[in-house]
């Protein structure tokens, strides 16, 4: 999985919020789960 920049993701179980500031690759993760992408609104 890659990130890119700007992206938004929130761990669904903290609620943690992490903006994407460069780009990479591999999964964000956040209290030994994967974070999840939110939608562009």
């Amino acid at each position: 999985m890659a990130t890119k920049k700007e992206q938004i993701y929130k761990c669904q179980v903290c609620t943690n919020v992490v903006k994407v500031v460069e780009e990479g690759v591999g999964t964000l993760v956040c209290c030994d789960k994967p974070m999840v992408l939110k939608d562009e609104k």
